[in-house]
């Protein structure tokens, strides 16, 4: 089988902040989204900035993720 790199193209950061409760009682999530992240940008820095940005939100965050698309291709 052939050799496969991957190329990050975008990646995005997403803080998922709470934004009111459902009508059976759950809590809802609203996605912030933050583009322009370094495709090389190291884990622990993303996540980091992300904390600070939750850490700013008017409403408590759940949880910090980070999307990537990725370009495929036989090396």
């Amino acid at each position: 089988m052939a050799q496969i790199n991957q190329e990050i193209l975008k990646r995005t950061l997403v803080i998922n902040v709470e934004d009111g409760t459902g009508a059976n009682g759950t809590t809802k999530y609203k996605a912030k989204n933050f583009n322009g992240i370094k495709t090389d940008a190291a884990l622990d820095k993303v996540y980091e900035a992300g904390t600070a940005l939750g850490g700013l939100m008017e409403k408590p965050y759940k949880d910090i993720e980070l999307t990537e698309k990725s370009e495929l291709a036989e090396a």
